[in-house]
């Protein structure tokens, strides 16, 4: 890249550091773009427009949150999710859980046509039921897949979050290993692994047969 332009890249990187923003975001971007061949002008373009929405997304989530978060968030308003969106679901963060998956189901839903408000709730609900990522991914694929078959988006989600609640209390249901697993009852051992107390032994004659 020319010298003009990596320089307005470390001015930039520069900037987003000082508002808060998690160092290596800027520049992870910049060598994506110089990976893929963009022209300088475009890079350093993309790359400002990018920062102003990772600064607006550390604001909604605030400074502590995870690079992986705020990325995630800045993305999301790129797809178009309303801020007030993201400020909802930082506010309802769980036990420090990473935001950085259900910030994009959330991108993805909203992108494929559900209305934030519902794709929110939808997301909410997984996080309370403590839906794992590849589980929040799987939701917001079903939902795209069934919405790409031509249902609109209401039956996709209804489908969706009424199988995904089905299956949850079937898992509550099912019977821990712990909870199925036999006692351990001293009169079904084998006799002959009885413990022998010390002193009771036969004298050493009969032991040996004599």
């Amino acid at each position: 890249m020319p010298a003009e332009y990596a320089a307005q890249v470390r001015a930039i990187a520069r900037a987003a550091r000082e508002a808060g923003v998690p160092p290596g975001l800027i520049a992870r971007k910049a060598f994506e773009g110089v990976a893929k061949g963009y022209p300088p002008g475009r890079i350093v373009s993309a790359l400002d427009a990018y920062a102003g929405r990772l600064r607006e997304a550390t604001t909604l989530l605030g400074r502590d949150r995870r690079p992986g978060g705020v990325a995630a968030a800045a993305e999301a308003l790129r797809r178009g999710v309303p801020p007030d969106a993201i400020r909802s679901m930082a506010g309802r963060e769980r036990q420090g859980r990473d935001l950085a998956v259900p910030l994009i189901v959330l991108g993805d839903l909203t992108e494929a046509g559900v209305p934030t408000q519902n794709a929110l709730e939808m997301v909410n609900r997984a996080m309370d039921r403590g839906a794992r990522g590849e589980q929040m991914l799987g939701l917001s694929s079903a939902i795209r897949r069934r919405m790409r078959q031509g249902a609109d988006w209401r039956t996709a989600v209804d489908e969706v979050r009424r199988r995904a609640e089905r299956q949850s209390r079937q898992r509550d249901r099912q019977p821990t290993t712990d909870a199925v697993r036999p006692r351990d009852d001293p009169s079904r051992r084998p006799v002959g692994n009885a413990p022998v107390p010390p002193g009771s032994e036969p004298p050493q004659g009969q032991r040996d047969g004599g």
